[in-house]
């Protein structure tokens, strides 16, 4: 298997696992500029989604995958199971963090 995976759940369908690595993270810290505070707040009047935001979380997110992957690649992963997403407020800003066990599969059929 050549590419990397993560998924949300502790068995990995097709594959065997056959080794675990351990805990696996990958984190961004992102803040919202004068930029994004000025469009979230003309938003904010008019209500609806606040799109400034959103293109900033969806960023976030895939950033914090792509650390997760490679510090699972370091430890000599091909996969990620249990991969779990979490997001809190830090000083002006979000924390973006993503973690799992880091393992080693083998597919076990087509």
């Amino acid at each position: 298997m050549n590419e990397h995976l993560a998924v949300t759940t502790s068995v990995f369908p097709g594959h065997r696992i056959v080794k675990v690595l351990g805990v696996v993270h990958g984190l961004t810290v992102r803040t919202r500029g004068f930029g994004g505070n000025l469009s979230a707040g003309i938003q904010s009047i008019v209500g609806g989604e606040v799109t400034a935001f959103t293109s900033e979380c969806e960023k976030a997110r895939k950033e914090s995958i792509d650390r997760l992957m490679g510090n699972a690649r370091a430890m000599g992963a091909n996969a990620v199971i249990a991969t779990d997403f979490e997001t809190s407020d830090i000083f002006n800003g979000a924390l973006f963090s993503t973690h799992g066990t880091a393992v080693v599969v083998e597919q076990i059929y087509d």
